[in-house]
Formats: C-alpha cells, sequence, structure tokens
C-alpha cells in the first residue's frame, strides 16, 4: 500500500511536533539547575563534516546527513565501505560480484545502479580526500586509516554535481602530523583471513610532515568450489600510500598525496538460478532444486568451472594534490587535482555451471583526471559561501570477449571492443544568508555541461568443434551493416541546471528545523554493451530528480542526546532503465538498451538517535521508511516488441523499512579499559532484478554485529563477530530472459581477533 498524501502530512506533523518537544526540552534543561553534565557524564562527541566542501557542524547543516567520527570509527571493524552503510537509514550497499576489486552497488533512498560497466554512471557518489570516483568498479573503498565518513541523503546536484542523484558517501582520511603518532591492526577471522594494515605519522622539517600508510589483506573467501574441490573466492590484497603536506607560510598548505592498490583474485563465484521454462534447466539439466535456491542447493557452494588460481586482477593507482591560501578576512582559496587509473582482468563464469555456457573475458583501463577551484567563505558573519569551478577528463576502454557454448556448435567466441570518454565542465555556488540568529536561507546552483564520444567495433566471431578454443572450424569477421562497424567515435552533448534553496529556523543553539528542495541529475550516455549498431549509436538522455524535504536537527540534556530527523518527497523525470531485448542475427541474440523510459515518485522519513545514557553507555539508532513506485512507465520490459505498461513493477533495491540499534559500553576494569559493542541492522524485503523475479527477491534480513574489546595502555585486544545470525541473502541477482538468472550470497557469519597498537 502506498503511503497516502494524510500519511505524509502526519509525518510532517510528527517531525515538526519532535522539534518542538525538543525545543521544550532544551528550553526546560536551561532553566533547570538540577542536572549538570558532570552527574551523568560528557556530552557526545561533536562531529565535524565537510559535506557542504567547507568545514560545518553536522548538527547545523540544513539536510539529510548521517557521519562517523573518528573516535566511533576506532571502536569498529569494518572492512569496507559496506560496513559504513549502517551508520544511516534508508542505504543499502552490495557488492555485486560481477568484477574484480570489488564492484560497488550503491543506493540511496531507492536510488544508484547495480551494473559492472563504466558506461553506466553510479547515481550514488563516492567522494574521498575532495575527490569523486566515477566507476563502480573499485568504489568499495576499504577501512584503511578513514577518519570520518558522511553519508548524505537526496541529490547533491549543487555542490557535487552530475551522478548524485541518490546522494554522496564522503570519506575523509587522517592529516599528516608532526608529532609521531601511528596505528597498527593486525586482524585474523573466518575463513583463513589475515589483515593487516597500519598508518604512521611524522614531521620531516619544521613545515613538511609525512604519512605512510599500507594494508595487506589474504582470504580463503566464503565460497566452496566443488568442481575442483577447494575454495573459490580466494583473494590477496595489498596497498601502499604516502601523503606529504607542506606549510611553507602561515596562510599556505599544500597536500601531496599517492596510494597503490592491486588486488588478485580468484573470479568471484555466482550461484546459477534457473527455472523449468529457462534454456539451462530444459536443455541442459542445470534446474533449481527449489525456487529461490541455486542449482547446488547450497548457496555458498559452487559448481562453476572457471579457474580459481586468482588469475583476476584489479589495480588502483590514485594521486590527489591540494592547495590551500588564506587570503583573510575569512576568505579562503582552495585548489584540487585528482587523478585516478585503474586496470582490471578477468574471466568470468556467469553461468556458474560445469560447462562453458556463458564466460566472458573482460580486461578493462580506467583513467580520470579532475581540476576543482574554490573560493570559501567562512567566519561568523552574515554571509558564508563557497563558489568554484570544475573540469572532469575520463576514457575507459574494454575489449570484451564472450565464449558461448548454449547455443549452435560447442563453442562460439565473440569479441567487442569499446571506447567511451567524457568531457565535463561546471560552475557552481552555493551560499548562506543569516537575516538573523535564528533565521538563515541557503541558495545554490551549479551549470554542468558534459560531451561523450563512444566508439564500438565488433571483432571477428569464432566457432570451435569442441569446448576448446583452438583450431576454428568456421569465422565470420565484421561486416559493416550487419555487425557494429564505427571506424570513428559518435558524440552527444548535454547541459544541465541543477538549483538548491533551503530555509532553516533555529528555535534554540541546539534545535533546528528546516525545509529543502534541490535537484540532481545522473549524465546520459552511450549504451556500453551493445548488440546492434542502433543502440550503438543511439544515446540516451540524462534523468533528474527533485527533492522536497523538511527536517529537524536538535541536540538536548546537556548535549547528551542527538535525535534528526526528515520526511523527503522525491519526483524522478526520464528515469533510465536497462531493458534487455532481443536482438536477432547477433551472436548473443539478446542485448541490453538504455532507455529513458519512466517517472517515479519516492517518499518516506528517516529518523537518526544517538543518546550517551552514562558516562559509560551510549545507545544509538535509526529508522527509515521508503515507499517507492514507477508512474507513466511503458516499456518492452519482455521482449516481445510490444512496450506494456510496467508501473507495476517495484523498484530495485529500495526497502520499504530499514533500521539500525546499537549500544556501546566502557567501563574502567583492571589496569585498562573494558569495550563491549553491538548492532543489529535490519533491511526490509526488496527486489533484486529489474522484473522482481521471485527467485531472487531477498526477504528481511537482520544483521548482527558484535565485539568485545580490552584496552590498556595504548594496546587493544578485540573479539568480534559480523553477521552472527547467519543471513544468506543474495547481494545481487540479475535476470536473462529466458535463459537463467544468477546470485551472489552476502558473507555469512564470521568471527575474529583483532591487535590494535598505537603510539
Amino acid at each position: 500500500m502506498s503511503m497516502s498524501v494524510k500519511a505524509m502530512r502526519a509525518l510532517l506533523a510528527a517531525s515538526i511536533s519532535a522539534a518542538g518537544l525538543a525545543a521544550g526540552q532544551a528550553h526546560a534543561q536551561e532553566a533547570s539547575q538540577q542536572a549538570t553534565a558532570s552527574d551523568a557524564g560528557e556530552g557526545l562527541e561533536a562531529i565535524v563534516v565537510t559535506a557542504r566542501k567547507r568545514t560545518e557542524n553536522l548538527q547545523n547543516v540544513a539536510s539529510s546527513i548521517s557521519a562517523l567520527g573518528a573516535i566511533e570509527l576506532s571502536k569498529r571493524f569494518d572492512s569496507d565501505l559496506r560496513d559504513f552503510a549502517n551508520s544511516a537509514p534508508n542505504v543499502l550497499i552490495d557488492d555485486t560480484q560481477q568484477g574484480p576489486g570489488g564492484v560497488a552497488a550503491i543506493y540511496i533512498r531507492g536510488i544508484g545502479v547495480a551494473d559492472v560497466e563504466k558506461s553506466v554512471d553510479p547515481a550514488v557518489g563516492v567522494v574521498i580526500d575532495d575527490v569523486y570516483i566515477g566507476q563502480s568498479s573499485g568504489s568499495l573503498l576499504r577501512a584503511i586509516d578513514v577518519d570520518r565518513v558522511e553519508v548524505l541523503r537526496g541529490p547533491q546536484g549543487t555542490l557535487f554535481g552530475r551522478n548524485a542523484t541518490g546522494g554522496v558517501v564522503n570519506l575523509a582520511r587522517s592529516r599528516p602530523t608532526q608529532e609521531l603518532t601511528g596505528k597498527v591492526r593486525g586482524t585474523y577471522s573466518s575463513f583463513d583471513t589475515f589483515d593487516f594494515q597500519g598508518v604512521v605519522s611524522f614531521g620531516l622539517a619544521d613545515n613538511v610532515a609525512l604519512k605512510v600508510s599500507g594494508a595487506y589483506n589474504t582470504t580463503d573467501g566464503y565460497i566452496f568450489n566443488k568442481t575442483f574441490n577447494q575454495p573459490g573466492q580466494k583473494s590477496d590484497f595489498r596497498s601502499i600510500g604516502g601523503q606529504l603536506l607542506l606549510t611553507p607560510t602561515s596562510s599556505l598548505e599544500i597536500s601531496l598525496s599517492y596510494d597503490h592498490q592491486l588486488t588478485r583474485q580468484d573470479p568471484p563465484q555466482l550461484s546459477a538460478l534457473a527455472k523449468p521454462t529457462d534454456l539451462f534447466c530444459a536443455a541442459f539439466q542445470y534446474c533449481s532444486p527449489v525456487p529461490d535456491q541455486p542449482i547446488t542447493g547450497d548457496r555458498y557452494v559452487s559448481i562453476s568451472n572457471a579457474p580459481v588460481d586468482k588469475s583476476a586482477r584489479f589495480q588502483l593507482d590514485m594521486a590527489i594534490g591540494k592547495a590551500k591560501l588564506d587570503l583573510g578576512s575569512d576568505l579562503a582559496l582552495e585548489y584540487i587535482l585528482g587523478y585516478l587509473k585503474t586496470s582490471e582482468s578477468i574471466n568470468q563464469d556467469f553461468d556458474s555451471t560445469p560447462q562453458t555456457l556463458y564466460h566472458t573475458d573482460r580486461p578493462a583501463r580506467w583513467q580520470q583526471v579532475t581540476n576543482e577551484v574554490r573560493l570559501v567563505k567562512g567566519g561568523g558573519g552574515p554571509l558564508t559561501f563557497v563558489v568554484g569551478g570544475y573540469q572532469w577528463f575520463s576514457k575507459y576502454t574494454i575489449n570484451l570477449k564472450n565464449y558461448i557454448g548454449f547455443a549452435g556448435p560447442p563453442l562460439l567466441t565473440s569479441a567487442q571492443d569499446v571506447t567511451q570518454t567524457t568531457k565535463s565542465w561546471a560552475g557552481y555556488f552555493e551560499g548562506d544568508y543569516k537575516f538573523t540568529d535564528k533565521l538563515k536561507l541557503t541558495v545554490g546552483g551549479r551549470y554542468t555541461h558534459d560531451a561523450k564520444t563512444t566508439q564500438v567495433n565488433d571483432k571477428t566471431i569464432f566457432i570451435y568443434g569442441t569446448l576448446e578454443e583452438k583450431n576454428p572450424i568456421a569465422s565470420l569477421p565484421p561486416v559493416a551493416g550487419v555487425n557494429i562497424v564505427m571506424p570513428t567515435p559518435i558524440r552527444a552533448s548535454w547541459s544541465k541546471f541543477t538549483p538548491k534553496v533551503s530555509l532553516s529556523y533555529n528555535f534554540t543553539p541546539d534545535v533546528m528545523t528546516y525545509a529543502l528542495w534541490s535537484r540532481g541529475y545522473r549524465g546520459g550516455g552511450f549504451n556500453g554493451r551493445p548488440a546492434t549498431i542502433g543502440a550503438a549509436t543511439t544515446p540516451y538522455d540524462p534523468e533528474t530528480l527533485d527533492n522536497f524535504e523538511l527536517g529537524f536537527k536538535t541536540q538536548f540534556l546537556n548535549d547528551r542526546v542527538r535525535l534528526n530527523g526528515a520526511v523527503y518527497m522525491m519526483k524522478y523525470s526520464d528515469m533510465q532503465q536497462d531493458l534487455d531485448v532481443p536482438a536477432p542475427g547477433t551472436s548473443t541474440g539478446r542485448e541490453n538498451r538504455t532507455i529513458n523510459a519512466s517517472k517515479a515518485d519516492l517518499k518516506g522519513f528517516e529518523l537518526d538517535l544517538t543518546a550517551r545514557i552514562t558516562q559509560n553507555f551510549t545507545i544509538g539508532g535509526n529508522v527509515g521508511f521508503l515507499d517507492s513506485q514507477y508512474k507513466d512507465f511503458i516499456g518492452d520490459i519482455y521482449s516481445t516488441g510490444n512496450p506494456v505498461d510496467a508501473s507495476f513493477l517495484r523498484l530495485r533495491r529500495a526497502p520499504r523499512w530499514t533500521w539500525d540499534a546499537r549500544a556501546s559500553y566502557e567501563n574502567e576494569v583492571g589496569p585498562g579499559t573494558l569495550m563491549v559493542n553491538t548492532e543489529l541492522h535490519m533491511i526490509g524485503a526488496h527486489e533484486l532484478t529489474f522484473l522482481n523475479n521471485p527467485n531472487l527477491r531477498n526477504a528481511a534480513q537482520y544483521l548482527l554485529d558484535a565485539s568485545i574489546s580490552y584496552k590498556f595502555n595504548k594496546t587493544m585486544i578485540s573479539v568480534f563477530g559480523r553477521n552472527l545470525a547467519d543471513e544468506n541473502g543474495y547481494t545481487i541477482g540479475y535476470d536473462v530472459q529466458n535463459v537463467w538468472s544468477y546470485g551472489a550470497p552476502r558473507p555469512p557469519r564470521q568471527w575474529g581477533v583483532a591487535v590494535t597498537q598505537t603510539f
């Protein structure tokens, strides 16, 4: 049942009432002298965020943000970006298992992308140290030297630009220090997993500081390959990085950093699911024993014939340069240069059977360069702002090769080379003006121009008489008019303006309400895996999203309780949809096309609470509700050639409810401090496939994590567990209509022990 207008009004009234109640509590707190901070312990850690490209207190920002600060992060045992999702309502982050190095599927308020192709722009931005990562591969950033995590919900089109329609996950790392400081952590956990990471900072001279970080992780993985009778998801990860901080004068600061990461792993082991009417079941007898289980009957057992020899590879190199000049009068000029290069190779078994029915070889390269300059006005005056310019360039190439054994002779190989580039520039402004100490207006806007090129060329098709790729019995060179032959690239361009307006009012310094309208958009582009010349050369347009939001932020009881909330309504236009459609006469007989097919409405509410009950005991949690539905969606969803009304479909990865409850206890025991942390995260039932395949539909999942640590001097020994309820929901689901479907389960229950040394 969709949320009615009356329900929305009730939620608005509830949020305003909650803010008013908090205001009353704050006034009572100011009037009463009976309770002091010393009676019940210290207040909560103040969280500083840079979500608006300037340093602010979380409670002063008039938008929906959840954040984890350095103190809270030091008590957690997060492995990568997925674990940070629990800090925010209406957020779902998974690894799609469709490539090496971690391919992120990040959804905020039901908006996101779960696709390995680099032609598909993300819908949620991942930003590290002010640099946006423009592809899903490599976006599952490891929890190495992370000092702050910010989850911005709703479109961020003003300050972050395109491809931030759902929101932004903003990560910041620690800064180099003049004093010798550092931290080293060693961990051993389930599946023979070893993890070592460390960071150290020190001064080289009075105005030069250096930080060096490194990490190493090796694991057998949680999937067993029955075909080869050995673990089937082994991986080795290593990274090294350094950051140099120069302060040649009191007003000038220069930062230079470089990171290198390398992952060698088995190709991810997917789980094949096939209905009785699917080709893989009817023709090859690879059938699911029950509808929602893979052909092996066990989500953690694979019978894939892909190599399990760590032959998949993902390499990332990133360089960031920053300069900040203090101009006086609360003005600062900043420049950020970002460079990111990745290369990957993988031969992946997508059919997940002992036969070569459908494999792909996917070597790909990505490169991006960004330049940003901005003028920031801070201080306590009535006007503060940030104004800037942004330039982007990216290029990727993939040399795709398909191994097809389910049609025609025993084996057919088809290859395709794709190269795409993106050039973009933007100018933006966002400023606050305080009419009074309590009333503040925020106005912003960004103008963006994008230009993209694509060049796709089919290669020769080879037909083999056996399942070995040698001695072909026939070959079919590409023919213009039949195959995709593009001697030169083609180009398309788009321009978009994304505004923002908000009005906030402070009842007291600790109680604020706001109203917000913001717009975001995801860039247009070209199909990255076409099978016909029409699909290769026809661009799709950008999609836009308007967000209307009312919220409140409160902090009371001597800063021991923080309660924030919001109600929102978002309206999607020209929503991009990936459709699997017939492509007669091509090697696979099908292709994937992106079209601007629909509109959608998404509405709901969010509450986020943290409370320090005593000096030793802190609780927290959040709850998110989302009601999402397509509007005016007409498309050929069944690949019949006849478009139908598809508005009955449910949006993917849009659970109606998410909630999180956590508790933390600390106390002096003997010579040290005992720390106990527990967290229960609930993800509501949700769809994983575009056509809502019931075999790949997740029921509600309850993810329980816990840890016990003992810290003495600067040493901490910890025992922790993840997913203690042993939930096995799918993290990815893909439907190849009438052929087969595949999925991959989330990591099962894990235990570990860690030793952390700081100095």
